[in-house]
């Protein structure tokens, strides 16, 4: 699976919340360009959208430059 299609299956709860603490919507080019900016850490690696990602996910981050969210971290 792409690390795109991964974070796309999400349900919209388990997303990163907003500063209302409610979950953020996130559309499919926001996810695109988190990719590619290097927003994201999934498994310790910065996919691009297409890159595959590894099962089980032990790690993912949100943001770790700045308002870091960590959803998984084993």
């Amino acid at each position: 699976m792409t690390a795109f299609g991964f974070l796309k299956s999400f349900p919209k709860s388990w997303l990163p919340f907003n500063n209302e603490g409610r979950p953020q919507t996130m559309s499919n080019s926001t996810l695109w360009r988190l990719l590619l900016r290097g927003s994201i850490i999934i498994n310790g690696e910065n996919p691009k959208p297409k890159d595959k990602v590894s099962f089980p996910i032990r790690q993912l981050v949100f943001f770790p430059k700045g308002r870091r969210v960590t959803l998984v971290d084993e």
